[in-house]
């Protein structure tokens, strides 16, 4: 038995379709697709989340550009690539056998373009969250826990790993306490 798709999967399939468009006319279109009426409001509501790269991968691959008429949503035209499928799992933080926006640009390398600017963004809030979390930082200058240091050293790196390379300068001032 096939499954019933959920309203993002529907939302998402619109916006496969390839032209850009407004929440009126996705509404509309994902109305047909369920055979029943959804709401605007709700359309609305899970093209915030879609197209919005803090909460979901997918938000990365969907282009929301404001016109005088409200906002018109497209998918990237990269983003063709991936199966349906494959779109989807962006939408998802969990799940065993997802597929990841890793994976995607790895599928698709031209998406990396669309990704770069915000995902490094993303990736030093969540490095300086971590380094937060921990508690191993007292102050400007202060301690950082070791755990809190690896958490700091393994994102950057696969941040690193993830972009393709990077050319690195590194000035390491280290003091020893008790000594002499």
């Amino acid at each position: 038995m096939k499954r019933k798709k959920t309203n993002s999967e529907m939302i998402i399939d619109t916006l496969r379709a390839g032209n850009p468009l407004r929440s009126p006319d996705i509404t509309e279109k994902v109305s047909e697709a369920a055979g029943k009426e959804i709401k605007i409001q709700d359309v609305a509501s899970i093209l915030a989340k879609l197209s919005n790269s803090d909460k979901c991968d997918l938000g990365y691959l969907i282009s929301k550009k404001k016109t005088d008429r409200g906002y018109v949503y497209s998918l990237v035209k990269e983003a063709f690539n991936l199966t349906p499928e494959q779109t989807y799992d962006l939408t998802r933080k969990t799940g065993k056998d997802r597929f990841t926006l890793e994976e995607a640009v790895k599928k698709v390398p031209t998406l990396k373009k669309h990704i770069k600017p915000a995902r490094t963004s993303l990736n030093a809030r969540r490095i300086g969250q971590s380094i937060v979390k921990s508690g191993g930082y007292t102050s400007k200058g202060g301690e950082v826990s070791d755990d809190a240091f690896r958490d700091i050293v393994a994102g950057f790196l696969k941040e690193v790993a993830f972009q393709g390379g990077l050319n690195v300068n590194v000035n390491l001032t280290v003091q020893f306490k008790g000594l002499g």
